[in-house]
């Protein structure tokens, strides 16, 4: 065999044989510390994202954190332009309109959100007896289609959640918008059970 073919075969296996170890080295060694190739082209180790609530030179008052820009609304979030006053919450009901759709799922979801938050003052079926008002906290029922809030359109009802109303207060930063949709779906079911049965 040519001695120079035979020489290139050696160095192709022992060139092979190298750059199989550095693949394997980049595996993960249970034991510590672990051997690392080329630390600087690891990024999967040594991320170069830069971490909360610290100085950082790209911004010019060297914070990560930053205020976000004027105008900019968080992904999945509507802006509702209301006043938090009377007037708001007629043209609330009059312009906003239920996204949600009464499924078995949203129903659930809905009653979730009523028994949370709503239970404590206006009761389980919403008559306005829950344990908050029992203590002295005006009940206000909601759960018949008769009352004042069986006529309310989902938009005021909506508004009322989000602003509050009267000694009930704004329920924007517990409850995200899709669970208050959510939960006046679930009113509904409420106040149309508490109708009462007509006769032919």
């Amino acid at each position: 065999m040519n001695t120079a073919f035979a020489k290139k075969i050696q160095l192709t296996g022992l060139a092979l044989a190298v750059l199989g170890a550095s693949l394997l080295s980049g595996c993960r060694v249970e034991r510590e510390p672990n051997y690392e190739w080329l630390p600087w082209l690891n990024h999967m180790m040594f991320s170069s994202a830069a971490e909360t609530n610290t100085v950082n030179t790209i911004f010019k008052n060297k914070m990560t954190n930053q205020v976000p820009p004027a105008g900019t609304i968080p992904r999945g979030f509507t802006p509702l332009h209301y006043t938090a006053d009377d007037a708001g919450r007629v043209a609330a009901g009059e312009q906003l309109v239920n996204p949600e759709k009464p499924t078995p799922e949203t129903l659930a979801r809905g009653k979730v959100v009523f028994t949370t938050f709503c239970t404590p003052c206006h009761g389980t079926l919403g008559a306005g007896d829950g344990p908050v008002s029992k203590r002295g906290m005006p009940g206000f029922p909601i759960g018949a289609a008769e009352n004042n809030a069986g006529k309310w359109p989902d938009g005021y009802l909506f508004h009322i959640v989000t602003y509050g109303r009267g000694v009930m207060p704004s329920y924007a930063s517990q409850i995200k918008q899709e669970d208050r949709w959510k939960a006046i779906l679930y009113l509904r079911t409420l106040q149309q059970s508490a109708k009462p049965a007509t006769t032919p």
